[in-house]
């Protein structure tokens, strides 16, 4: 995970935050590099074990990942706010450490330094969500749902990508939810997965039309639970918990990817 805000700083031409402790991933130069406009879309919780079972309903997820993917680990703690903020930081827990959504985040994240060049960030989030929340302040233009609806964020993250923002980014939660409430091998899991995707798919296709080149992750994955309220849970070093796709295509390959 501390690869992803040096490979997002490569991919835009930026330097890389101060704090930041890992180095790019290589392959995404070889697609994306010195982009003006980018997409980055978060599906919660969903790790590769989760992505394994539904693959029948990601269609578009799949699609992208013939292109371009690998696999990243979550930091530990593997949780939404931890995970979130060695995104955006480069940083690891121990040394930005956020451990909830309600901290303030102190370290220099990519949006600080886009706007080192005149480039603007954005978010499209639910109002309630640790992207809204934890991150959102820090960007230009914080998009928050506060209906805490995906598909209103969807929506946000549209109209965002209308305005030409240079650095979109975007949390879907149904496949949390659906997994916390149901269990990450649910047919419940199944429709949000599914939901997700056509989502995602929305995004990508706004973004094809006005340029952008995307990146597609997920901030941990989930396990199921042997008691308790949680019937799907996350926060260990778990492989299903940990390791979570990394996907990336360049505008013109999502216009190969999209159809």
């Amino acid at each position: 995970m501390t690869s992803v805000a040096p490979t997002i700083c490569r991919a835009l031409g930026v330097r890389l935050p101060s704090s930041a402790e890992g180095s790019p991933i290589d392959e995404v130069a070889e697609s994306i590099y010195q982009t003006d406009r980018l997409a980055v879309v978060v599906i919660d919780a969903f790790g590769v074990s989760t992505w394994k079972r539904v693959k029948e309903n990601t269609p578009a997820f799949n699609r992208l990942r013939g292109f371009h993917g690998t696999v990243i680990r979550a930091v530990m703690p593997s949780i939404t706010p931890v995970n979130f903020a060695t995104m955006l930081t480069g940083a690891s827990p121990t040394e930005h450490g956020i451990r909830n959504r309600e901290q303030p985040l102190s370290k220099e994240t990519i949006f600080h330094i886009m706007r080192e060049t005149d480039m603007v960030s954005a978010t499209a989030a639910r109002a309630k969500s640790s992207l809204g929340i934890l991150i959102s302040p820090h960007a230009d233009k914080p998009g928050l749902a506060g209906s805490n609806l995906d598909s209103d964020v969807t929506e946000i993250a549209c109209r965002m990508i209308d305005e030409d923002v240079n650095l979109l980014w975007v949390q879907f939660l149904d496949v949390d939810d659906a997994s916390h409430a149901h269990g990450p091998h649910s047919h419940e899991n199944k429709d949000a997965a599914e939901k997700a995707d056509a989502n995602l798919k929305r995004v990508l296709e706004a973004a094809r039309v006005k340029g952008y080149s995307a990146m597609v992750l997920a901030d941990h994955g989930q396990h199921p639970s042997s008691d308790g309220p949680y019937k799907g849970v996350h926060g260990t070093d778990m492989p299903e918990d940990l390791n979570v796709p990394f996907l990336w295509a360049s505008n013109t390959e999502l216009g190969e990817a999209l159809g």
